[in-house]
């Protein structure tokens, strides 16, 4: 997991009543147990910044820590970050870093990961289902499908927009499908 900030590793700042960041990438690993059980986890520290702060710089270190993560001989990459500028993310990722022989999929949260209502772990856990269970390759997107908790939907990463600010179910596709469904409770595709 390669950890960029955003929601996904934020908590609830009551005194301002916003989010701030907060967790490492160790520590949003060992929120999730059951990440350990689907795959061994590597976890990484590229940035702890909003996702509307990057820009092309920063894709182009995202890139570079992918390709060094490859030559390592990993067997996929999930990718968090803040959800305002994912789909640009996930766009930019899928022109630099082409013909990638494992899935990389980008994953946030719409609610900080010390809210009982959170996604973040369900979508991390869907995410790290689709790469330990199929053979995609490419860059993805992994969210709720839905407002309740049952599936998560792998988006396609150059079609697919954040159309809601708060709403668990706020990405999808535009003009396309999705790429696959992961039912959380089962984990099948």
């Amino acid at each position: 997991i390669l950890h960029t900030g955003g929601t996904i590793a934020s908590k609830v700042d009551y005194r301002s009543g916003g989010v701030v960041a907060a967790f490492s990438p160790e520590d949003i690993v060992s929120m999730f147990p059951e990440l350990a059980e689907i795959a061994n986890i590597d976890s990484e520290l590229i940035a702890n910044m909003w996702s509307d702060d990057l820009r092309f710089p920063h894709f182009k270190l995202i890139a570079k820590v992918i390709e060094k993560k490859l030559k390592e001989g990993v067997d996929g990459i999930i990718i968090g970050m803040g959800t305002d500028n994912l789909a640009v993310a996930s766009a930019a990722l899928t022109f630099i870093v082409e013909q990638t022989p494992v899935p990389i999929i980008l994953v946030g949260a719409q609610r900080s990961s010390d809210r009982g209502s959170s996604d973040a772990g369900m979508n991390l856990i869907c995410a790290a289902e689709f790469i330990a269970k199929t053979d995609f390759a490419g860059v993805a997107i992994c969210m709720h499908e839905h407002s309740d908790d049952k599936t998560c939907a792998v988006l396609p990463p150059t079609k697919t927009k954040k159309l809601h600010s708060s709403r668990r179910d706020a990405f999808k596709p535009v003009n396309d499908t999705i790429i696959a469904r992961v039912d959380y409770n089962s984990r099948k595709m």
